[in-house]
Formats: structure tokens, C-alpha cells, sequence
């Protein structure tokens, strides 16, 4: 059992992510296969709702010998908890104090954020050509258009730091004297004047960016690794509705496949290769219990890229998510079972 007696899980009770067929509609829909999880353990386990009253010291001294584990989507829950009560009054404390299993605070600011893309731009696995925008300079819009999108220039992708399915990604392409955006949120796309294109997304992110070069092979799929630490427990690929399409997201109608790991290990002991060498690069103490990430094929493959499953292609990163990323993504009774494994072997690693 280690040396705690008790795991906790924490949601949010007002929280819009309750699946109605957990206990009562409470909760959202692995968080019981989380509790049940850690008492397969051998340790008492539970779901606590918490509020801005709850603090680090508060918990610790309610709940001895307990560990916690975070199921709360980062966001404000306005008079309940904020986003800054939620981070620094509970997840920081308890985590100074050795007692939370997860998600730690820097891996969701750091890891979380697009900024992680420039990050790793020059690892294994980046993509040549990210740059930082910061907001005061889009604000001035002085020349940092000419950065994002060189007239005449091939198209590049505009993403705010934070945002999911989709939600503050651009596709941003020349077309004369304007730019075509395709927003990846709806699929919508409008042409306006070059002078509009940061006015406009500025009202929208209100934060520093990052762009990149489009990706083309997004057409043929994303994929998405599923890991625990530094294990892959599933690849997703994700491909998009149609050929015209730039997001691969379930909200836009991609098909989801899952491949069979055996089959493509040259790809997964890379991947996994690369989850370990990040933590020297980030001078990260650890990885997330629980994350994703997202990578687009490119053309060619040399021996300091990760291969693709498909022959003469290589993964770039496209995005990673370890906030508060579901167990599984889909309703079926297969995936039932798959969440209860799924927790069965993050509670092993968080215990172990």
C-alpha cells in the first residue's frame, strides 16, 4: 500500500463534466473507475468535491495519511473555485507537501501549453520553423505579420497558447493582397485584409502566441499517443472528415482508429524514447500520470527523427495534453472496459 492509507479524487460539483451514468449524474464518467482503481490497491479511496475553502493545509489536516489526485478541468468555476485557488491553494501545496498523485502544477503550465512547441522545436520530434508572437507586438501589428505569413509565403498555423478541440487555431494563407483563415474550432473560413488577421485574433487569445508552418500530411491523420509516465498504453489515429480539413478533433467529424502497438513497435519504443529525453530537456523531476500527445506525419525520415508507421515519413509534434485529459473518448462498452484498465495501470504507476 505505500505509505498512504487513502486516496481522494478531485472533481468539482458544479463542474459541466458529469456523465450521467456515474453514481447519481455526479461525476465525471472515470473518476469512479479511478476510486475503484486505487481500493483494488488496497487503499481507502473516494471522490471529495472541493471549493475555495479547501487549501493544501486544510486537506492535509482533514485527510492524514491521504494522497489526492486532481480530476478537475482547469478553468474558473465562478463562486466555487478559481482557476488560481484551484493551482496555487491546492495543487502547489499539496504537492510541496509529497502528498498529490497528480496533475503536477508545472506539468500543466509548461506541458499544457503551446508554448511547449517552441520549446521543442529542436528536439527529435520539433517542428523547424516555430516562432513566439508576443501579444504586445501583435497588438503594435508592425511588421509581426510579415513573420506569421511573408506575402507570397507558404501558409503557417496561428495557435494561442491554450484552448481545446480546436479553439484559437488558425490556418492562415495568402491570397493576393488578404489572407484565408480556416479557423480549426468550426472549419469555417473567411478572407479579410492582411492588417485585420492579428487585430482579430488578439480580441480572441489576449496572450502571447505561437505559429508554425502548416503541416499537409494532416489531410492523411494525426496520431495520438496515450501515456502513463513514459508508457504508451494506446495510439489513436485521427483522421480528418475530408482532405480539406485541418483539425482531426471528434468535433469535426474525424474518424478515430486505434493501431495495434505490436505492430508498429519501432514507433513506440521512439515515442517512448523521446517522453524520457524531455524530462533532461524541460528539467522536469517527472512526466504527467496521465497525458497525450499529438503528432502530424511529415516526408523523409533520418535517423534523428521518429519514424512513422507509414515508410518514409517522420512524426512532428502537433500538440500535448495533460491537464485533465479523459480516460477514454467514446461511450461503448469496449471502452468501458478499456477506462478500467486504463486506470488500473495509472493507479499501479501512482502507487508504485
Amino acid at each position: 500500500m505505500g505509505k498512504f492509507k487513502r486516496v481522494l479524487v478531485l472533481e468539482v460539483e458544479c463542474a459541466k463534466d458529469k456523465n450521467k451514468e456515474t453514481p447519481g449524474g455526479k461525476y465525471r464518467r472515470d473518476t469512479p473507475w479511478l476510486v475503484e482503481a486505487f481500493k483494488k490497491k488496497g487503499v481507502e479511496s473516494d471522490i471529495l468535491f472541493i471549493t475555495n475553502k479547501d487549501t493544501a493545509d486544510s486537506l492535509v489536516s482533514q485527510y492524514p495519511d491521504t494522497a489526492f489526485l486532481g480530476r478537475v478541468n482547469p478553468m474558473d468555476y465562478p463562486g466555487v473555485i478559481s482557476l488560481n485557488e484551484y493551482i496555487d491553494g491546492v495543487l502547489t501545496g499539496l504537492n510541496k507537501k509529497g502528498v498529490l498523485l497528480g496533475p503536477i502544477p508545472e506539468h500543466m503550465d509548461r506541458l499544457g501549453s503551446k508554448m511547449i512547441l517552441y520549446e521543442l522545436r529542436d528536439t527529435t520530434m520539433g517542428v523547424e520553423g516555430v516562432k513566439l508572437h508576443a501579444l504586445a507586438d501583435m497588438i503594435k501589428n508592425d511588421g509581426e505579420m510579415e513573420q506569421i505569413l511573408p506575402k507570397g509565403g507558404p501558409p503557417r498555423v496561428l495557435k494561442m497558447m491554450r484552448g481545446s478541440t480546436g479553439l484559437g487555431v488558425w490556418k492562415v494563407e495568402n491570397n493576393g493582397d488578404n489572407v484565408i483563415l480556416t479557423d480549426a474550432y468550426d472549419q469555417s473560413t473567411e478572407e479579410i485584409p492582411r492588417n485585420q488577421v492579428l487585430t482579430k485574433f488578439c480580441k480572441l487569445c489576449q496572450e502571447d502566441a505561437i505559429s508554425m508552418p502548416f503541416l499537409p500530411m494532416i489531410k492523411d491523420g494525426e496520431f495520438r499517443f496515450l501515456l502513463s509516465k513514459d508508457k504508451i498504453l494506446e495510439i489513436v489515429h485521427k483522421r480528418p472528415v475530408d482532405a480539406s480539413a485541418f483539425t482531426a478533433t471528434l468535433r469535426s467529424g474525424a474518424v478515430y482508429t486505434i493501431l495495434d502497438l505490436e505492430k508498429n513497435r519501432a514507433m513506440v519504443n521512439s515515442v517512448e524514447q523521446w517522453a524520457q529525453d524531455i524530462k533532461k530537456i524541460l528539467k522536469l523531476d517527472d512526466i504527467p500520470y496521465w497525458w497525450s500527445v499529438d503528432c502530424i506525419e511529415a516526408e523523409g525520415c533520418t535517423d534523428k527523427q521518429i519514424p512513422s508507421s507509414t515508410p518514409g515519413r517522420h512524426l512532428v509534434l502537433s500538440e500535448i495534453n495533460c491537464s485533465c485529459l479523459g480516460l477514454v473518448a467514446d461511450t461503448s462498452e469496449e471502452a468501458k472496459k478499456k477506462g478500467m484498465r486504463f486506470a488500473d495501470m495509472i493507479a499501479d504507476i501512482c502507487l508504485g
